[in-house]
């Protein structure tokens, strides 16, 4: 059991089980292994992979309660999707990139996982129709605004973005500081829910 993790999402208010700590720290020890060989992500040591990369995303989990259906737009190693898609079964993950080498990581790791409720895509945004997405979430990416005109054609209900403070933004978004147990980095959320 990884009780720094189970702590951390707990300080959050998010409720987990052991299965679901398990699951993530089961992800940590998949992309170590990968990261060895495919550059997956500059954070080699497991305590920033936790504090960055997991605790990061699961930071804004609750912005995403009233979406059943998640886009995470070049999501790269699997974040902030796999995290999420682990904390909430019940709801429906697209992850997207185009990199290959991520894309097969991921692969593996959602049948390492065992995670039903992860759909992989290889394809470019532009060139993807899935139907009735409710929430496009992306980190690290690119700015909001490109964002936006990558995904607009799928008509999502809002936009999730983890941004940096100073990204650009619109007069209709949010941007929110997100609070990530043990980080020493400000984190911000840029929210923009569609009109309908």
């Amino acid at each position: 059991m990884n009780h720094f993790l189970k702590e951390n999402i707990q300080l959050l208010g998010i409720k987990c089980r052991d299965q679901q700590i398990n699951q993530l720290d089961q992800m940590l020890a998949f992309l170590g292994t990968w990261n060895k060989k495919h550059n997956l992500t500059r954070l080699t040591e497991k305590r920033d992979q936790e504090i960055y990369h997991i605790l990061d995303a699961l930071s804004a989990s609750h912005y995403f309660e009233q979406s059943n259906t998640i886009l995470d737009v070049g999501t790269g190693a699997g974040f902030p999707g796999v995290p999420l898609a682990i904390m909430h079964p019940n709801k429906s993950f697209h992850l997207v990139d185009s990199n290959g080498k991520k894309i097969a990581y991921l692969r593996a790791l959602i049948l390492d996982l065992g995670l039903n409720n992860v759909t992989v895509y290889h394809e470019r945004i532009e060139q993807l129709p899935i139907p009735n997405i409710d929430a496009v979430t992306a980190r690290a990416v690119a700015d909001p605004k490109t964002i936006i005109n990558l995904t607009q054609h799928l008509n999502p209900k809002a936009y999730i973005l983890y941004v940096s403070k100073n990204c650009p933004g619109t007069e209709k978004a949010k941007i929110i500081e997100l609070n990530v147990p043990e980080s020493n980095r400000t984190h911000w959320l840029y929210l923009l829910h569609n009109s309908v």
